[in-house]
């Protein structure tokens, strides 16, 4: 059946053909591997290129012709000398009819497992958002934070024991900033200052994923801490250093619920609920909102909010564009 639908796909792929090959006899010429593709016709010479994995296995090319004779070269280097073989209409429109009451017989089973795997697809589901689970999440995550960063813990996250510092943005609005480690860092750097002078503890930015992997941590501490670090000279082996007041976030969760697919952007919501503060705000099972609202483009932040706020007619990013501040 594969052998069969493959010469199939080759032979429709002859019909397409011959509306801009040269004119000439249709036919068939033994190639030294079916990876091998006529890349063009010339005189009485067939030139072929391989393409994608090569199997060993002899293999047939279609070419047009009036010659019963061609020489057959492969990337530059000759062959031999082979017939071409004659192809007929019949044998084509043959092998359509075969290939369709062979397609009528055939049936594709239903997966017999589907019922359970539904079910077992539902436990999970239930289990991932139990108390249960998200409390050991949260627990795990405190104990990450505790052994990675130690006392420069506050450095990256916000303080939970202090008072969270009091915005322009209403508790229920957030303003995400999307980035990635591949953007040029003096252009996140300064993204990380524009947000640390809004001064709102709802402005973050957000990484999809860990520097290198999450199997390795390091690369994404350096990462932070040279996007962050106030003083890009001073040195942390050498003594504490001063850090941005701007959030920074790993959340997968957040570029695909607000469909990211290229950054820097920025995205306000509004009216957001979240069932459990600790859990990701973009997993649309833990949190609603009323709407949102997107820029791109690599601009300063101040802009592209201000962009958005004309849009979205904020009152809330009206007054966070007018918190002071060096706005250079």
């Amino acid at each position: 059946m594969r052998r069969l639908c493959a010469q199939l796909i080759s032979w429709l792929a002859v019909v397409s053909f011959c509306t801009v090959a040269a004119a000439g006899t249709p036919g068939y010429i033994a190639t030294p591997d079916s990876c091998c593709v006529v890349d063009r016709v010339f005189e009485d010479t067939v030139h072929l290129r391989k393409v994608g994995a090569c199997s060993g296995k002899p293999g047939r090319a279609y070419i047009e012709t009036k010659l019963k004779k061609v020489k057959v070269v492969v990337e530059g280097a000759l062959w031999k000398e082979t017939d071409v073989e004659g192809l007929t209409v019949p044998d084509l429109a043959n092998t359509l009819s075969n290939a369709d009451r062979l397609a009528e017989r055939m049936t594709v089973p239903g997966n017999r497992h589907e019922k359970e795997m539904t079910s077992l697809a539902g436990t999970l589901d239930s289990y991932y958002h139990s108390d249960e689970f998200q409390l050991r999440v949260k627990s795990e995550t405190e104990r990450i934070k505790s052994e990675v960063f130690g006392d420069k813990i506050s450095g990256y996250y916000t303080d939970k024991g202090k008072e969270a510092p009091k915005g322009k943005l209403a508790a229920s609005e957030r303003v995400y900033v999307f980035i990635s480690s591949a953007m040029p860092l003096a252009t996140i750097r300064n993204y990380a200052a524009s947000v640390a002078r809004l001064g709102d503890p709802n402005v973050s930015l957000v990484m999809r994923g860990f520097v290198d992997g999450m199997t390795k941590i390091q690369p994404t501490i350096g990462f932070i801490a040279s996007v962050l670090q106030r003083d890009q000279a001073c040195r942390p082996q050498d003594g504490d250093c001063e850090m941005l007041p701007a959030g920074l976030v790993v959340d997968p969760l957040l570029f695909r619920r607000y469909q990211i697919d290229r950054v820097p952007a920025v995205v306000y919501v509004r009216g957001l609920k979240a069932e459990d503060a600790g859990l990701s705000e973009g997993d649309p099972k833990n949190t609603t909102i009323s709407d949102h609202y997107a820029a791109y483009g690599d601009a300063r932040l101040e802009y592209l909010l201000d962009q958005i706020r004309k849009e979205s007619d904020s009152d809330s990013l009206a007054a966070l564009l007018a918190t002071p501040g060096d706005r250079k």
